[in-house]
C-alpha cells in the first residue's frame, strides 16, 4: 500500500465518522420529532487506481466512503394528543404535501403529521391552508359541487387543502321528507295524547318544528291526527285518523302528505310527505323511537376532523357536517431511498420510484389515526451506543493518520 493510500484510508476514516456523529446528532435531537425517522451511517470500501504488475492486478484501498440511510419504513409509536388537527398514518405510506400554497411547488412526502394552519391573501381574500410543520400546504383530493370524491392516481389530481369558513358553503334546501317512529300506548284512555315536535326547513333555510299531536278516540286501535307548525299554515284537512291492528301494527296511514304554507318571508310553501310506516301501539310508555327530516338551514365551514379513511369532514354552522377533501396514502416503491429535503420530508427520485396513490379504505397498507401523531424512531440507549463506536473509530483514524505522517518524515528525512 503507498504511503498516499494509507493516507488516504485514515482521511476519509475519519471524514466518514465525523459524518457517523453527525447522524447520531440529528437523530438524538430529534427523539421528540413527530414523524422523524432515524438516520444511519454505513461505510463502503473506496477502491482508487489498479495497476497490473506480474500478470496480478494490484489495487489500491482509499479507505471508506460514508453512506447515510433513513430508515422511512420503521414505524414508530402511535401517540394519542387528543389534538383536532393531528393525524397519524398507521403502517406504510406518507402524506403529500407541496412546497408552495398554490400546489405548483416540489411535491415532498412526510409521516409528520402534525398538522396547523397557514393564512394567505389571495386576490384581496383572506384563505386558510391546511399546512404541516415545515409549512408545505397539505395536498388531498377535493370534492366536486355535488360532495362527490375526484379521486385520481397522480399527484396532479390533489389540490391544497383550503379550510377557511369560505372554502366552502352549504345552501339552504328546503325539506320535503320526514320520517316518525313512536309507540302508542295500547291501554291509552279516550282522549289522551301523545305529542312530538318534528324541525323542518323552508326554502330560504328558516327552520320550523310541525307538531304531530296523537290522541286516543273510543274506538278501538284508533287515534287521530292533528299537526300544526311554527309561522305558517298545514291546509291539509285535519283529523288525520290512524288505525292499528291486533298485534299494534298500523294499518293505515302508512304516510302522510302535509301541505304548508310558510308566513316568514322568502319561506314559500312546501308538501312534506311524514313516513309513519314504523309505528305501533303496544301497551306501555309512549315512546319516541325515532325522528329525521331532510332539508338544512345554509351554512359556512366551522371546522374540521378526520377519520380512519383519510376523508376530511367539514364541520358546517347550520349543524351539517360533510367530507370535503380526502387524504391519499401515498406510497413509493423504495422509500429508504428518497432524498432528504428536511428533518421529516423526502422528495422521491429514479431510485425510489415514482409516487402512487392509494385510499386508505381500499388498501391494507396503512390508515389514518385521528387526534394522534407517530413518534421519533430514535431509540436513546441505541445511539449513545453508535456514538461511543464512532468515537473510538474517529480516534484509532486519527492515530493512524498521525502514525503515516510521522513515518513520512522519517522517511523524508532518511533521503537527506
Amino acid at each position: 500500500m503507498t504511503m498516499f493510500s494509507s493516507l488516504s484510508a485514515a482521511f476519509t476514516g475519519m471524514r466518514g465518522h465525523t459524518d457517523a456523529m453527525q447522524s447520531i446528532s440529528d437523530n438524538i435531537v430529534n427523539i421528540q420529532t413527530p414523524g422523524y425517522k432515524t438516520a444511519h451511517t454505513r461505510f463502503n470500501e473506496m477502491i482508487g487506481e489498479s495497476s497490473r504488475v506480474a500478470n496480478r492486478i494490484t489495487q489500491a484501498h482509499m479507505g471508506a466512503a460514508p453512506s447515510t440511510q433513513f430508515f422511512m419504513d420503521k414505524q414508530g409509536t402511535i401517540e394519542f394528543t387528543n389534538r383536532a388537527l393531528d393525524v397519524a398514518i398507521q403502517g406504510r405510506g406518507f402524506f403529500v404535501t407541496n412546497t408552495e400554497l398554490d400546489g405548483s411547488g416540489e411535491t415532498e412526502l412526510t409521516r409528520n403529521g402534525q398538522l396547523s394552519n397557514t393564512s394567505v391573501n389571495i386576490g384581496g381574500v383572506d384563505q386558510l391552508f391546511l399546512s404541516d410543520v415545515k409549512g408545505n400546504v397539505v395536498m388531498g383530493w377535493p370534492t366536486d359541487d355535488t360532495g362527490a370524491l375526484q379521486i385520481g392516481t397522480d399527484v396532479g389530481s390533489l389540490e391544497p387543502v383550503r379550510i377557511d369558513n369560505n372554502a366552502f358553503a352549504i345552501t339552504a334546501r328546503a325539506s320535503t321528507v320526514a320520517s316518525l317512529h313512536a309507540n302508542l300506548n295500547r291501554d291509552a284512555v279516550t282522549g289522551e295524547s301523545f305529542g312530538v315536535d318534528i324541525g323542518v326547513f323552508d326554502d330560504v333555510g328558516t327552520g320550523h318544528n310541525i307538531n304531530y299531536s296523537f290522541a286516543k278516540t273510543a274506538n278501538l286501535n284508533e287515534w287521530e291526527l292533528t299537526a300544526s307548525v311554527s309561522d305558517g299554515t298545514i291546509s291539509t284537512a285535519m283529523p288525520i285518523t290512524f288505525t292499528f291492528d291486533e298485534i299494534g301494527k298500523i294499518v293505515t296511514p302508512t304516510s302522510q302528505a302535509l301541505a304548508l304554507t310558510y308566513t316568514n318571508t322568502g319561506g314559500g310553501s312546501a308538501t312534506i310527505t311524514t313516513d309513519f310506516s314504523n309505528m305501533s301501539q303496544f301497551a306501555g310508555d309512549f315512546t319516541l323511537l325515532d325522528l329525521s327530516s331532510d332539508g338544512n338551514a345554509s351554512g359556512l365551514l366551522d371546522s374540521i376532523v378526520f377519520d380512519e379513511t383519510g376523508d376530511v369532514i367539514g364541520n358546517f354552522s347550520n349543524g351539517v357536517a360533510r367530507t370535503i377533501y380526502k387524504l391519499p396514502v401515498a406510497i413509493v416503491t423504495e422509500p429508504n431511498k428518497m432524498d432528504l429535503r428536511f428533518n421529516t420530508h423526502y422528495a422521491a427520485n429514479s431510485r425510489s420510484g415514482d409516487i402512487s396513490l392509494l385510499e386508505a379504505d381500499k388498501t391494507g397498507l396503512g390508515n389514518f389515526v385521528a387526534g394522534s401523531i407517530e413518534a421519533s424512531t430514535t431509540d436513546l440507549a441505541t445511539e449513545f451506543s453508535n456514538l461511543i463506536v464512532a468515537q473510538q473509530s474517529f480516534a484509532m483514524n486519527g492515530q493512524s493518520f498521525r502514525a503515516i505522517l510521522d513515518m513520512a518524515e522519517i522517511a523524508s528525512n532518511l533521503k537527506r
